[in-house]
């Protein structure tokens, strides 16, 4: 079974469309999603109804916690940007949200947005020293995260971590087979803002039985996801990290 994992849509209804339809190309059969569905962006409720249907399983992340605690938030740009993405969400979809898991299991996999401490302390495991903390704390071989808006692969060898290397392909594509003798802690990137400085839209593909991962990035409308930011009244610096694959200002 071919799966895709999806973190940080964050509302970017056009780079999510750009995602579902590549996923579907390659005959993925469902979604594990990760966190951070909304916020950001222009088109939170169009995006749950879009990913919805397809998750397989799903986990909460900061900017759900927050529609409950906007303290999650330190920064008030950010709590005003969640009332507005909240008075664009239904009853129904904020009912889902808030009642959404911080770390669930799917197959041999654990599925989370941020370290385990969540929602104490939504960590970042963006180094080493803090992937191996992880690697310490949880049994699973494999486990997925998001969070930090930048694809990442850590592996455990011989009690040894290392973080490895990821160079896509000229079709946005890099592969890898993790064997069982080895641990890994996955991060498939942002689907709707990555930080990496580069600003197409980025998402894993797994299949549990081979134990291959794909590490995917696919290109969208930037523009129009912008001009959407704009017409909903959230800073501007949101769009401008969109064009550049950047951290917005102010986070």
């Amino acid at each position: 079974m071919l799966v895709a994992v999806l973190s940080d849509i964050h509302a970017n209804l056009e780079a999510l469309q750009a995602v579902l339809d590549d996923m579907k190309s390659h005959g993925a059969e469902g979604i594990l999603g990760l966190g951070d569905y909304i916020g950001f962006n222009g088109n939170p409720s169009e995006c749950l109804a879009l990913v919805q249907p397809h998750l397989l399983a799903a986990v909460q992340g900061n900017h759900e916690a927050a529609l409950v605690d906007r303290a999650v938030f330190g920064v008030p740009m950010y709590m005003e940007m969640m009332d507005r993405t909240q008075d664009m969400l239904s009853p129904e979809q904020l009912r889902w949200l808030r009642r959404l898991p911080h770390h669930t299991a799917w197959q041999d996999c654990l599925l989370g947005h941020a370290t385990p401490e969540a929602p104490k302390r939504w960590g970042r495991i963006a180094n080493v020293n803090e992937a191996r903390k992880v690697f310490a704390s949880v049994k699973n071989r494999i486990s997925f995260y998001g969070h930090t808006h930048r694809a990442s692969i850590f592996r455990l060898y011989k009690g040894q971590v290392e973080k490895m290397e990821i160079n896509y392909d000229a079709r946005g594509d890099f592969t890898l087979h993790m064997p069982s003798s080895c641990r890994f802690l996955i991060n498939p990137g942002s689907v709707g803002q990555p930080r990496d400085l580069d600003w197409r839209a980025a998402y894993a593909l797994f299949c549990p039985e081979t134990s291959t991962l794909r590490l995917r990035r696919v290109q969208y409308d930037v523009q129009q996801a912008g001009d959407k930011i704009a017409r909903t009244g959230l800073p501007a610096s949101f769009a401008e990290a969109l064009k550049t694959g950047d951290t917005p200002t102010g986070d």
